[in-house]
C-alpha cells in the first residue's frame, strides 16, 4: 500500500510453513471472506476442511484446491535460500489435504456432519476452528417474518454454539487450539433493517468471551485461545450482491471512516484473512476473549 491509501491484494503464493500439521475447519470457504481465509491456511501448510451451504458450490471448493495444488507443485526450486518464506531452497514444502463438504449452517446437524468428517479424513483432530459462514437479514421492523429471525438465530448463534459443543464434546481439538468467530461493525453501530444481524453477532461476540474463558485450560485444550474479528466494509462476494445504490451509499457513509488510508478505502477480503491468520498463529498465543476489528480504523471496539 502507497502513501495514498491504494491497495492491491497480492497474488496466491506460499507463505512460512508455521501451520503445517495443523487442520482448520472453515465455514464458508468457497467465496470472499472464507475463500481468502481458507486460501491464507492453506499456503501456510494447513489442512483445511472448507464448507459450503449447497452441493453447486462444490465447484469453488474444487478451484481453490486447484489453486493450492499448483502452488506447492511450482513450489520448488522457485524458493531462493533468502526468502521471507522461510522454506529452505533444500525442502520441498508439502502439500496439505483440502476438503469441501455441503454443510449448510442452516442445517440442524451440520455440526456432526463436519465432526464425523474431520473423523474420517483427518484422524479425529481440529486445530482451528474459524466460524465464517452467516446468514444475513437485513429487513426492517415490521417487516420481519418469523422465518427471517429462526434462520438468523439458527445460523449465526444455535449452529456455532453447536459447533464447538459438539467438537469439545467429542474431543477433536487439539491443546493449543484456535477458534474465531466473524463478527460485524454492525455490532457497534446501529443500522436500518440489521437489527436482527447485529443481535445474533453480538451474541457471537459474547460466546467469545464465554468461551475463552472455559477453554483456554480444559482438560486437552490447554493453550485453546477463542477471538472474534469484527469486519468493517469489505469487497466481498456479499457486499457485490447488494444493489448499486446501496453499494455506493455504504461507501459514501463508511468510506470516510476509514483512518489507516488517505480518503479511506474498501477492506478487501485479504485484509480480513490476514487479521485471522495472524489470530490462529503461535504469535497470537497472549490474545484471547478478544473482539478485533479489521475495518481500517473505521470502527472502534470497546
Amino acid at each position: 500500500m502507497d502513501g495514498t491509501g491504494s491497495y492491491i491484494p497480492e497474488a496466491p503464493h506460499l507463505q512460512e510453513q508455521d501451520l503445517a500439521g495443523k487442520v482448520a475447519v472453515v465455514t464458508g470457504a468457497t467465496k470472499g471472506i472464507g475463500r481468502a481465509i481458507a486460501l491464507g491456511l492453506a499456503t501456510r501448510g494447513a489442512a483445511v476442511l472448507g464448507t459450503y451451504s449447497d452441493p453447486s458450490s462444490a465447484q469453488h471448493f474444487d478451484t481453490l484446491s486447484h489453486t493450492v495444488s499448483a502452488l506447492y507443485s511450482n513450489a520448488f526450486p522457485s524458493f531462493p535460500s533468502t526468502s521471507s518464506t522461510r522454506i529452505s531452497h533444500t525442502t520441498h514444502p508439502t502439500q496439505p489435504k483440502l476438503v469441501g463438504i455441503a454443510a449448510n449452517i442452516l442445517s440442524p446437524d451440520c455440526a456432526d456432519l463436519i465432526a464425523r468428517t474431520l473423523e474420517t479424513e483427518f484422524d479425529g483432530h481440529v486445530d482451528i476452528l474459524v466460524n465464517n459462514a452467516a446468514i444475513v437479514v437485513r429487513h426492517k421492523i415490521g417487516e420481519m417474518e418469523l422465518g427471517d429471525v429462526e434462520k438468523s438465530l439458527l445460523g449465526n448463534v444455535q449452529t456455532p454454539v453447536l459447533m464447538v459443543e459438539t467438537l469439545v464434546r467429542k474431543k477433536l481439538f487439539r491443546p493449543n487450539a484456535r477458534i474465531v468467530n466473524i463478527s460485524s461493525d454492525r455490532v457497534r453501530e446501529g443500522r436500518v433493517g440489521g437489527s436482527v444481524f447485529a443481535a445474533t453477532k453480538t451474541a457471537l461476540e459474547s460466546l467469545t468471551r464465554s468461551w475463552a474463558l472455559e477453554l483456554g485450560s480444559a482438560p486437552g485444550m490447554q493453550g485453546t485461545t477463542v477471538n472474534a474479528v469484527s469486519v468493517g466494509l469489505t469487497d466481498s462476494h456479499g457486499f457485490r450482491s447488494l444493489p448499486d445504490a446501496t453499494q455506493q451509499a455504504l461507501k459514501d457513509e463508511r468510506l470516510p471512516k476509514v483512518t489507516v488510508a488517505e480518503g479511506g478505502r474498501m477492506g478487501e477480503c485479504e485484509d480480513v484473512a490476514d487479521v485471522v491468520g495472524w489470530l490462529v498463529s503461535e504469535k497470537a498465543r497472549w490474545v484471547s476473549g478478544s473482539v478485533v476489528a479489521a475495518n481500517g480504523g473505521a470502527a472502534r471496539v470497546g
